[in-house]
C-alpha cells in the first residue's frame, strides 16, 4: 500500500481553519451568553488549541509513516497551523469589534477595572492602567495581537506536543533514497 505524500503547508492550513472555526465557535457562543469575558472560554481556548494541534500531529505521523515525523517538523506542523488558525479568528473578531460589537472594547476596559478594583488597586493607578491600554485597544490592533497570542500559544504547546507525536521514518534510508531519485531526475 502506498503512502501519499501529504504537504505541511497545505495540511497545516487546512487544520488552521479547523482551529480557527473552533476558536470562533467558542467565541461565539460566550458572546451570545453574554459572558464573552469568562475565564472558562480563555481555559477552552487553550484546550480547543492543545486539541487541535495534537489532533492533527497525530494524523500527520499516520499518513506519513514513510517518511516519519522529527520534532522539528512536528514543531512547525503545530506552529502553522496555530499561525493559520489565528489569522481566521484575528479576522473574524476585527469584524466582530469593529462592525457588530463596537462597543465590546467598552466592555472589556470596564471587566479590567472591575478586577484590578477587586485586586486591590488604587482608583489611581487604575484609571492610569487603563489610559495606557485604551490607545491600543482598537479593533486592528486587537486583531494583530489575536494573531501573536495564538502563534505564541500553539509555538509553546507544539514545544510539548512534538515530544510525543515525533515518529521516526519506516524506511531509515528514506531521504537518501529521495535525493537520489532528485538527482537521476534532473
Amino acid at each position: 500500500m502506498e503512502q501519499e505524500h501529504q504537504s505541511v503547508n497545505h495540511f497545516s492550513m487546512m487544520y488552521g481553519l479547523y482551529l480557527g472555526l473552533a476558536l470562533i465557535l467558542n467565541l461565539l457562543i460566550f458572546y451570545i451568553s453574554g459572558n464573552p469575558f469568562s475565564e472558562v472560554s480563555g481555559f477552552l481556548t487553550y484546550v480547543i488549541i492543545i486539541g487541535c494541534v495534537g489532533y492533527a500531529m497525530r494524523t500527520f505521523a499516520r499518513l506519513n509513516t514513510e517518511e516519519g515525523m522529527p520534532y522539528s517538523r512536528a514543531l512547525g506542523l503545530g506552529t502553522l497551523i496555530s499561525v493559520f488558525g489565528g489569522i481566521i479568528f484575528a479576522f473574524f473578531a476585527f469584524i466582530l469589534y469593529k462592525f457588530i460589537e463596537p462597543g465590546m472594547i467598552e466592555k472589556m476596559l470596564s471587566v479590567m477595572e472591575e478586577k484590578m478594583l477587586a485586586q486591590g488597586y488604587k482608583d489611581e493607578t487604575v484609571e492610569k492602567l487603563l489610559g495606557a491600554q485604551k490607545a491600543f485597544m482598537t479593533p486592528g490592533i486587537m486583531s494583530f495581537a489575536q494573531v501573536f497570542t495564538i502563534t505564541l500559544m500553539g509555538f509553546v504547546f507544539s514545544l510539548i506536543l512534538a515530544i510525543f507525536f515525533k515518529k521516526e521514518p519506516e524506511n531509515p534510508f528514506y531521504d537518501v533514497v529521495n535525493e537520489e531519485d532528485e538527482y537521476e531526475n534532473s
